[in-house]
């Protein structure tokens, strides 16, 4: 599959879409100090592992590793799901200079 189809809106919307309603959920869970956030958090990082597996493993943000593994040991706090929000918000970027890219190529 060419990377242009990876990237296009129908396959990589899902994610974020989906992303939007687990950061609403990680929200209301930090706010009400909820035990639940660690398992939204831990949904969250599997999602936004299958965004950069889905993007064929070469779009990262930076520091993409690094991040992740701070996620992963704390998952339980409001800084991890920051950094995971950032994570995707980075992504989103990263994803659409690349279609310009590609665009413009064509």
């Amino acid at each position: 599959m060419k990377q242009s189809q990876k990237l296009s809106n129908k396959t990589i919307d899902p994610y974020f879409n989906e992303w939007h309603g687990l950061k609403i959920e990680l929200q209301d869970a930090h706010q009400t100090r909820s035990k639940h956030a660690a398992g939204f958090l831990l949904q969250g990082t599997q999602l936004f592992n299958a965004l950069l597996a889905e993007c064929g493993g070469e779009l990262y943000p930076l520091n993409c590793q690094d991040r992740l593994d701070f996620i992963t040991t704390h998952s339980s706090t409001f800084a991890a799901f920051r950094q995971l929000d950032e994570l995707f918000v980075e992504m989103k970027k990263t994803i659409s200079s690349k279609r310009v890219q590609l665009n413009n190529k064509l």
